[in-house]
């Protein structure tokens, strides 16, 4: 099984969640997405045009899939930089993914390039990640994994919760 979580830990746990947490197989996920019109989600929706400038902000995604749960909080900045940070925990085990990257937008394509990672060896600098943006509002960020076809949503953090994800350390050796 491979669950997903915001942005840079999907690469991640394509390679941990085998071997760090016991699961099953997922089911595979269909050849196509069905395109959600923008107006499914919560909020006000933001047009194709303004999606560099609509995704910037803190995003946060409750991540439940089997017997793994977690949390992960992606920060999108100005210039074309992220940063995320990724709790789960499964059979009986808790790891924490700290990433930073470089992203930018083509129409609907939005790709992550891993530029620092506090678990190389679970997730790669150099690593690329291409998400096709389903709809984007002010409060909600739809999005397909393109690798695996999963359906996400995240939501936007609100000023008063804040807590922009930290910058990837390089691990120590």
């Amino acid at each position: 099984m491979k669950p997903h979580l915001s942005l840079f830990a999907i690469l991640s746990l394509a390679v941990v969640a085998p071997t760090a947490f016991a699961q099953t197989k997922a089911p595979e996920a269909p050849k196509e997405a069905p395109k959600v019109a923008p107006a499914a989600l919560a909020g006000t929706p933001v047009k194709e045009a303004d999606y560099a400038k609509g995704l910037l902000g803190v995003w946060k995604q409750d991540i439940k899939q089997g017997a793994v749960t977690g949390e992960g909080i992606t920060t999108y900045l100005e210039g074309g930089k992220a940063t995320s940070v990724a709790t789960l925990e499964g059979g009986g085990k808790k790891i924490e993914i700290k990433a930073s990257a470089k992203w930018s937008l083509e129409k609907d394509k939005l790709t992550v390039e891993i530029t620092e990672s506090s678990v190389p060896q679970m997730m790669p600098v150099g690593a690329k990640i291409t998400q096709t943006i389903i709809a984007l509002t002010d409060k909600e960020f739809k999005y397909k994994e393109d690798k695996t076809g999963q359906e996400i949503t995240e939501t936007r953090v609100k000023a008063e919760e804040k807590k922009p994800a930290e910058e990837a350390k390089p691990a120590k050796k």
